[in-house]
């Protein structure tokens, strides 16, 4: 078995004819490569002004190892005292039971949520 290496190949180039036939070739190459070039630009601007159904226009992706600035839970509960007064901790309770119906009922289903696509804005 015979084997070749790139050293062993050599290509004489020096007696080579460019004709017509090989430089419009040429020529209809790089207009490919710069279509296909543009095409490319122009469906990576398309896919960065998609906006994800579960999120809103505003979100914001950058995850922290630090400790949250605002604590959720108070604002939370202020919310509630503002809204229900005296009986902000019994709708609280009721919120809670109802989410953990849902979740009770849901998860073993895994059901699909809608919408499944990206919309654009």
């Amino acid at each position: 078995m015979e084997t070749e290496s790139d050293a062993e190949v050599a290509c004489d180039l020096s007696n080579m004819a460019i004709t017509e036939e090989l430089r419009q070739y040429f020529a209809e190459t790089e207009k490919y490569r710069e279509e296909l070039l543009r095409r490319q630009q122009l469906d990576a601007e398309r896919l960065d002004s998609y906006v994800n159904a579960d999120h809103d226009l505003y979100c914001n992706t950058r995850r922290s190892v630090e400790a949250p600035a605002e604590r959720p839970v108070e604002r939370r509960q202020a919310e509630m005292k503002r809204l229900y007064w005296d009986s902000a901790a019994k709708i609280q309770a009721m919120e809670a039971t109802v989410q953990l119906s849902f979740d009770k009922h849901c998860d073993p289903k895994q059901p699909n949520y809608w919408p499944v696509i990206p919309l654009k804005f």
